[in-house]
């Protein structure tokens, strides 16, 4: 509970009103509770202000040209130009935080990846820490699977209020383009803010690649934080270091153009990977207990970022000897016929080429892939990814990702568009089985797409679907 005045300028006879709660859902609303009108993708909060108003709320929120206050009855009305925005900053208010570093990674791909190898260095250095993304919130006791990259902003601080009390000390957070567009992320203080590439993914919602960068980039130029970690291999990292020049931002640069923690060489044994670099000028080679080239990026990145945190290099490295596998990251799954099953949530056209490439480096015979597309998101995509198994895999199967609303027939047309040779099999259930059963030793089979997830979306409604499950059912 605080007072109105905490968040909005009103006269002396208001600025003692309590706020209860903040809500932008109707049905959770209660006396005293100050509830934001979102115009969203699916229904216009505005059609539900009666609702809450019925449940006691006695604040609203709404859009308008300018900013105005206007009490009808016993409620008090703000119309704000973005109430998106505003409801970042008032929770801010209303859920303030008290962590020792909270950091967002953004970037197409390996955000859940970066963030979770962050938090288990942070883990292995005896710091209580937790991860919120895609893989939902995890911690040292407990997982709570999740549904969105970046929880909405009430969602968020309902979480970080659950860290206070598990006096959890360090949060490694993934920023979604979408999210950070639709300000969730708006109002935390970031101890370091990380980037790790640009890549073609979500034009379905952004429409140009222009407003899909300047989505990414706001967390530079309008979050920012006390530190930036910056890949800096890729041809958007130029923008970043101008951004952090320009706010006299510190920042640390990771890959093999870089100065800083560069990337000297990799090399492949078995199932790990021995990274040689040089931080800082000091030549360190360490043990990565991960498979592919981009979880080599993605481990740099999160030692600049720990490292700004206040963990030695030592300490950093050997913490990478024993990371856990990332769930559905470039994920073994199981073997069949002296064969190789791996599955990886790639669902872009670098991602897809990234993770086959990795494996072809450890595939002594053929390497297949089963993947599709999501329905109702980028279609621009779905071809490329179709060329890109084509030139890089012996053997494709096209199936179902999660359809959603679309056409699943369609979806799979434009992929094959990029490789009208490959194997068109619409259940991905009996994609999977069909390219298990084609195994023979020394194969690797890639399994793209869906990763970490357990279900699949269809035009009906969610379903219970785990690649994974599906594949070691199969080989048993």
């Amino acid at each position: 509970m605080k007072k109105l005045a905490n968040f909005f300028s009103v006269d002396d006879d208001l600025k003692n009103l309590s706020v209860t709660n903040i809500v932008d859902d109707s049905r959770k609303a209660t006396l005293g509770s100050m509830f934001f009108a979102i115009n969203g993708n699916a229904s216009d909060g505005n059609i539900f202000i009666q609702d809450a108003i019925k449940n006691g709320a006695k604040f609203v929120v709404s859009r308008g040209e300018n900013f105005s206050m206007e009490k009808h009855g016993d409620v008090i009305f703000f119309f704000v130009t973005n109430p998106r925005k505003e409801l970042a900053r008032v929770c801010s208010i209303f859920w303030p935080t008290n962590f020792d570093h909270v950091i967002a990674v953004t970037g197409t791909n390996g955000k859940s990846s970066t963030v979770d190898i962050v938090r288990q260095i942070w883990i292995h250095s005896d710091i209580n820490a937790a991860s919120v993304g895609t893989l939902g919130i995890i911690t040292k006791n407990f997982e709570i699977k999740g549904s969105l990259t970046s929880p909405g902003a009430i969602a968020l601080r309902h979480i970080f209020d659950n860290f206070k009390k598990k006096n959890i000390k360090n949060v490694a957070m993934e920023a979604s383009s979408h999210g950070l567009d639709q300000h969730r992320v708006d109002g935390i203080k970031f101890s370091v803010c990380a980037f790790t590439n640009f890549t073609q993914d979500h034009l379905d919602y952004h429409k140009t690649f222009e407003n899909y960068w300047l989505a990414k980039e706001r967390l530079f130029s309008e979050l920012g934080g006390d530190f930036f970690v910056i890949n800096s291999d890729d041809i958007m990292s130029e923008k970043i270091e101008k951004i952090a020049r320009e706010k006299n931002i510190k920042y640390i640069s990771y890959g093999k153009k870089s100065d800083q923690i560069k990337l000297i060489s990799v090399r492949e044994i078995d199932q790990y990977q021995k990274v040689k670099i040089s931080f800082f000028g000091r030549e360190i080679e360490f043990d990565l207990s991960l498979a592919g080239n981009f979880q080599v990026y993605n481990s740099l990145c999160a030692m600049g970022i720990c490292y700004t945190t206040g963990i030695s290099i030592d300490s950093i490295c050997e913490s990478l000897k024993k990371l856990k596998p990332i769930n559905g990251r470039l994920e073994l799954v199981g073997q069949c016929n002296d064969a190789s099953i791996y599955i990886d949530y790639a669902h872009t056209p670098d991602a897809l080429k990234n993770a086959i490439l990795s494996l072809r480096k450890h595939t002594k015979n053929r390497l297949l892939v089963v993947f599709g597309c999501g329905g109702n998101r980028d279609k621009d995509k779905r071809h490329l990814m179709g060329k890109i198994a084509k030139k890089f895999a012996d053997i494709a199967v096209i199936t179902d990702d999660n359809p959603r609303n679309e056409d699943p027939k369609s979806i799979r047309k434009m992929i094959l568009d990029g490789y009208p040779d490959a194997k068109e099999i619409t259940d991905r259930k009996e994609a999977i089985k069909f390219a298990i059963n084609q195994l023979r030793s020394g194969d690797i089979l890639l399994v793209a797409g869906k990763g970490h997830e357990d279900y699949q979306i269809l035009a009906s409604g969610k379903i219970h679907f785990s690649d994974k499950e599906i594949i070691l059912d199969e080989i048993k």
